[in-house]
């Protein structure tokens, strides 16, 4: 199953935290004056900067070559969220759910990491797991838009309306306050092409239009 954009967080949030990671170990290295350490500071911006660029364009494998090399036992340099989507994307989920299940046990309280196994599931096809994830993501951080859009578009997909319909205004309502006018239309539309006569779709898209 080919995965729609919005499941494979190909946005450029993940981008700029993987660019924060390679920041912060570059500059931890950097604080070493050794020879060696400075080539090891290169290496890891190299290596850093490749896998934001790959990641950027989807391309997967090009993301699992570099963090089979660079992803250790501990995850210390935290590239398991990029590495997760990416083994998906090249048709290896299970080790990308053994890798994030083992990463929430000592981080049980990073709802990415819930996102993410929700889009690997999600890419399996194992929907039902898939919403479990979202959902806990939603029960975490209920202010997190990209959460109720992928639980949207997934109780769509296995042909729940209502729920698909609710949650993609929540999406919505979310995306407003905080300024992504363009996803706001998006998931606004979408609920009107489920339901053409949803009064508060209505309403959200000129209250959009006005602020536009």
């Amino acid at each position: 199953m080919t995965q729609s954009t919005s499941h494979y967080n190909k946005s450029k949030w993940i981008a700029s935290l993987i660019a924060v990671i390679v920041c912060v170990n570059t500059c931890f290295l950097s604080s070493c004056s050794d020879k060696k350490q400075t080539q090891s500071v290169t290496t890891v911006k190299q290596d850093g900067q490749k896998v934001v660029e790959a990641y950027e364009n989807g391309d997967w494998e090009t993301v699992v070559a570099i963090c089979d090399t660079l992803v250790d036992e501990n995850d210390t340099k935290n590239l398991i969220i990029p590495y997760a989507e990416a083994l998906a994307g090249v048709g290896n989920p299970q080790k990308a759910i053994y890798l994030l299940d083992k990463k929430l046990k000592s981080n049980p309280g990073d709802y990415y990491l819930y996102q993410t196994k929700g889009n690997v599931y999600y890419s399996m096809e194992k929907f039902d797991s898939a919403i479990i994830c979202y959902e806990k993501v939603i029960s975490m951080k209920p202010t997190y838009a990209r959460a109720y859009m992928n639980v949207g578009e997934t109780y769509e997909l296995t042909g729940n309306k209502d729920k698909a319909i609710a949650n993609y205004l929540e999406a919505a309502k979310l995306f407003v306050e905080n300024d992504y006018m363009e996803e706001a239309v998006k998931y606004t539309s979408r609920v009107l092409s489920l339901d053409s006569t949803n009064v508060e779709a209505k309403e959200l898209l000129i209250q959009i239009q006005s602020i536009k």
